[in-house]
């Protein structure tokens, strides 16, 4: 059975600071078949997102090519898979596309796989680690190395199976996260993640994180554990 981290009784923190109704039709999946997995590292995007500046210390910094509809909240990263002869899809290889809603990417026969806009780590392979990682002691550990080297921290989510370009943005995140929290997170290291229930609220590390490192974060990977739909 999956267990996970519950805010009282429930499994995620309700609307209404958390005095709303817990979803009680569904529960998330924290365990994914292995076959799931490696069917996803087997898939071969026809280009990527390339990353050769750091977010964090230049404002003009781009991805190549450029991400698009940063702005649209209804924006939605989609898998289109190629039609072969048969006429049925090819899962072999994939191309992302962005587009500018939900409903318009099933439109188009694609296949979501995160909201907001497709970037660093909107590849399937990226999507295998999130399935099997949750980041958060091996995030920690690659987060201190990239703080004293930043090579050696980029070779740590590396070596966690994520692709060259997310684990760059992963790991100038985690520098950052150090610089700009680290005096915050170092007196709560052996604090719980959130504080009691009903509200369950940050506790003051993850919610610097969330503040001053997260929003560029999650704009240039594209992919986050919650865009995902996957419990963070």
């Amino acid at each position: 059975a999956d267990s996970f981290p519950t805010c009282g009784s429930c499994w995620c923190i309700p609307d209404n600071g958390g005095l709303g109704d817990c979803p009680s039709d569904w529960t998330p999946t924290t365990s994914f078949n292995s076959s799931v997995i490696k069917a996803y590292q087997s898939q071969v995007p026809s280009s990527i997102y390339t990353l050769n500046c750091n977010p964090y210390d230049d404002a003009t910094c781009v991805t190549s090519p450029a991400q698009i509809m940063l702005n649209v909240s209804t924006a939605v990263c989609a898998y289109k898979y190629p039609t072969v002869e048969d006429g049925q899809q090819s899962c072999s290889a994939y191309s992302m596309v962005t587009y500018a809603s939900e409903a318009e990417a099933l439109a188009d026969g694609a296949v979501l796989t995160h909201a907001g806009s497709c970037g660093l780590c909107s590849t399937a392979q990226d999507l295998s680690i999130y399935l099997i990682e949750d980041f958060t002691a091996a995030g920690k550990k690659c987060a201190s190395i990239g703080l004293f080297d930043e090579a050696k921290g980029l070779e740590c989510y590396m070596n966690l199976g994520l692709t060259k370009e997310c684990a760059k943005i992963w790991n100038y995140d985690g520098i950052y996260d150090g610089q700009a929290c680290g005096v915050i997170c170092t007196k709560e290291l052996k604090d719980p993640n959130n504080g009691p229930a009903p509200a369950c609220t940050l506790n003051d590390c993850l919610q610097c994180d969330e503040q001053k490192a997260g929003p560029i974060f999650t704009s240039y990977a594209g992919r986050s554990r919650r865009r995902s739909g996957l419990l963070s």
